[in-house]
């Protein structure tokens, strides 16, 4: 591909569906033991536990596996917040009842406090694991960290709410408050941030690691545009090879031991290192191995992880692991501020009325201080409280309005978040 067809190809994938309405969510979750929690399972016992999880669950959403044996559940696109809930409760309930079978438990948290162990040895994960070994912390970031990824659809080219820079906008100039209000990862400290503790480890760790791939992105202007700027400026994790047929099949299961005998390489997908500093307009205009295809541009696309990442739809990273079923509710603000009209236009309003535009010292103090700081425990106050309304507007069910009401009284308005329960020397805001 030349440098041109690539952008084209990045420009026109990144917010390609032109709707609105559909919510889908991915849930990670850390895998413990039951006999031991402290400990790390096997990769015999993962194993076990991914046997049954070879096709989609009841209700649509499929199991995957994190470099660290943190299980993904991801659902189907629904039509409507209500059916995505219903949905995802069904299938979760299937993959808690056969993890207890396995025994196992699943920990909704952003941050596992265990030392990071990689288990998945899929050729990808290896590949990224060979590029964040050249960053502090990488395997921590790779295998410690579990997030609630909610998906909403990308809008078209109007200006109001159904529009993709209003959505744009929405995620990305509101992400540090969503991220504080669900911070649920605490840490007593992050190397390099002497001040203390933190409430958002994980996004904390995100942004440190790899701040350019990890980082956020400008609110506004075209997002298409700006996506498209950030893909080709961002570096290559690695550049897979051609087949070789001649390899050895690939394992059954990625749960396996790297070594002769189970290193888990997939003979279509060998992956070898990039240059170091290689990023993808480089590799198009000649620094790479060899040329570009269109599978190379996708599978570095793939590698993106900015807090919003456009991707078809919009995938909203920011938001940390909940405990029990509280992934519920930051689904349900998300899908209130994006689909319903009246609740939109109020959050562009907020938006313009407090000059949001967060910059990248914005993200990292929202990670650091949280709900702690009185002007986004303020804002996230008013967020929820759009959002509450939005949600009755929606027509959602009972039980989802429910939680969320629940939740707000908790924590959001008495300006805490998850990590605070375990912060209890962290003062709330009045």
């Amino acid at each position: 591909m030349s440098e041109s067809e690539a952008a084209r190809l990045i420009f026109d994938h990144s917010l390609s569906r032109s709707r609105v309405g559909r919510t889908g969510v991915e849930l990670e979750w850390l895998v413990l033991p039951v006999d031991d929690p402290t400990r790390r399972a096997t990769h015999e016992e993962l194993a076990l536990l991914a046997r049954f999880f070879e096709g989609p669950l009841p209700g649509g959403s499929l199991v995957s596996w994190e470099p660290g044996g943190q299980v993904e559940l991801s659902s189907a696109p629904h039509d409507s917040l209500r059916d995505c809930v219903e949905a995802v409760t069904g299938d979760l309930a299937v993959l808690r009842g056969r993890a207890s079978a396995a025994g196992m438990r699943l920990l909704g948290a952003g941050l596992d406090t265990r030392p990071p162990l990689f288990t998945v040895a899929l050729p990808r994960y290896r590949a990224l694991r060979r590029y964040y070994a050249h960053f502090s912390n990488g395997d921590t970031l790779l295998c410690n960290t579990a997030s609630v990824q909610v998906n909403v659809e990308a809008g078209d080219d109007s200006d109001g709410w159904r529009g993709r820079a209003r959505r744009w906008s929405i995620a990305n100039c509101l992400g540090p408050v969503l991220m504080a209000m669900f911070a649920n990862s605490p840490v007593a400290r992050v190397p390099g941030r002497p001040e203390g503790p933190v409430l958002s480890g994980r996004q904390m760790l995100r942004l440190q690691v790899d701040p350019f791939r990890c980082g956020p992105l400008p609110c506004g202007g075209d997002p298409r545009g700006t996506w498209t700027r950030y893909a080709l400026n961002t570096s290559v994790t690695a550049i897979r090879s051609a087949p070789d047929a001649g390899s050895r099949p690939a394992p059954a299961s990625p749960f396996c031991c790297p070594g002769p005998a189970g290193s888990g390489v997939d003979p279509a997908a060998v992956w070898g290192p990039a240059p170091a500093g290689l990023s993808l307009r480089r590799w198009l205009r000649g620094s790479g191995p060899r040329p570009v295809h269109r599978d190379d541009v996708f599978h570095h696309l793939k590698s993106l992880v900015a807090p919003v990442r456009a991707c078809g739809h919009l995938e909203l990273r920011m938001i940390d692991a909940q405990g029990a079923d509280d992934w519920v509710v930051p689904v349900a603000v998300v899908a209130a501020l994006m689909d319903d009209a009246a609740t939109s236009d109020a959050a562009a309003s907020l938006i313009a009325s407090a000059s949001l535009a967060p910059t990248r010292q914005d993200w990292l103090d929202a990670a650091l201080h949280g709900m702690t700081d009185p002007a986004v425990a303020g804002l996230a106050r008013t967020v929820m409280e759009l959002a509450l309304t939005g949600l009755r507007r929606l027509g959602t069910s009972a039980a989802v309005t429910g939680a969320v009401e629940r939740f707000a009284e908790n924590h959001t308005f008495r300006g805490l978040a998850p990590a605070h329960l375990r912060w209890p020397h962290r003062t709330a805001v009045a």
